[in-house]
């Protein structure tokens, strides 16, 4: 026998008990009505005589006065009696009305859940429509990236793994908490690499992309809270929209020499232009920076020691050679968004160019 949602339930009963209370005013507006009768008609002219005079009695002249007639009145002890019924019935709705919302509060946790349950459903399977139309051709037809069946490299990252999962991690709140805002930001922001290492745009509204910040968090449920089955409906999505299976991998983004990748990564701290102040008043101005500098004593000290990769360490991880520095890691090593291969060549391209 199926069961009956308690949110039905309760529906049914708001509805028979707002029900009870229109029956119940329309009673009291029927009984009264019943009991205190409305005001007789006026009488007039013969009608007022006979109030006042036996038939055939001998009326020299009409009454001078005229007599308001009196409506009769209500039984005391019927009205004691439909007053008493009137309590009565009143209190059985009022008590009603209480235990129902008691009752709404004792099962409330209970539908809060059921509600929760069935939003995450719902969140779910729209994040799996949204993977399908927008990751599937990067991180892949199971969100674990890697390689395809026929053995092409997809350029995304592993979102379907264990580290992500809701079910492995709800022991401690605050990885939960970190896992989803790592998640949601990278989603919303994406995540940019130095070509010819793939991109992840920016998805989010707020940051120009397409999709809503409701949309954001039902791929984050899908990542946090899906199902082995619900990544293998999206197979099937594809399927039904007239979508390729095989991923479409795009192409690689074109190599940026060492200047480009200064031009956007170097200069949201520093300047190159000689004579000029940096963005970060606390950054140095790299023009003639090898032959100038470095101007802190870890630096130094790594420079004096005749490491020819000094300047490749601290672009690549700078708190390795000063703790405590602001600069932070830019290799991927350590990482950051550059390879190797781009830090030496915006060395070469921009910092010994000109020594």
């Amino acid at each position: 026998m199926p069961s009956v949602d308690v949110n039905t339930i309760l529906a049914v009963v708001a509805t028979l008990l707002f029900l009870a209370l229109i029956g119940y005013f329309a009673f009291l507006i029927r009984h009264q009505e019943e009991v205190e009768p409305s005001t007789e008609k006026p009488t007039y002219g013969v009608e007022l005589l006979e109030q006042h005079y036996a038939p055939s009695s001998t009326v020299e002249q009409p009454t001078p006065y005229y007599v308001a007639p009196i409506p009769a009145s209500p039984d005391p002890l019927e009205i004691a009696s439909n007053l008493d019924k009137k309590v009565v019935l009143g209190g059985a709705l009022l008590f009603a009305l209480f235990a129902m919302i008691g009752a709404y509060f004792a099962i409330q946790p209970t539908i809060r859940a059921n509600a929760e349950e069935d939003q995450m459903r719902i969140n779910i399977d729209y994040g799996k429509e949204l993977f399908a139309q927008y990751c599937y051709d990067c991180h892949g037809r199971d969100g674990k990236a890697g390689k395809t069946p026929d053995g092409k490299t997809l350029p995304g990252l592993p979102l379907n793994k264990p580290d992500f999962k809701y079910a492995n991690i709800k022991s401690d709140p605050t990885k939960v908490h970190d896992t989803q805002t790592l998640i949601t930001n990278t989603i919303t922001r994406g995540r940019p690499f130095t070509p010819p290492r793939y991109s992840m745009p920016a998805w989010g509204n707020s940051d120009g992309g397409p999709l809503s910040a409701w949309q954001v968090m039902e791929l984050e449920d899908l990542i946090m809270y899906g199902t082995d089955q619900d990544w293998a409906d999206i197979v099937t999505i594809r399927q039904q929209k007239g979508q390729p299976v095989a991923e479409q991998i795009p192409s690689p983004p074109a190599v940026q020499s060492g200047a480009d990748v200064a031009k956007t990564v170097c200069t949201v701290c520093h300047t190159f232009d000689a004579g000029a102040n940096s963005p970060n008043p606390l950054a140095p101005n790299l023009n003639n920076y090898v032959s100038r500098g470095p101007f802190n004593d870890q630096l130094k000290a790594l420079k004096a020691s005749g490491d020819p990769d000094w300047l490749v360490k601290w672009i690549t991880n700078p708190p390795s050679v000063k703790p405590g520095t602001a600069m932070p890691p830019y290799g991927s090593a350590a990482g950051g968004p550059l390879s190797e291969a781009t830090i030496r060549s915006i060395i070469s391209d921009v910092l010994l160019k000109g020594q």
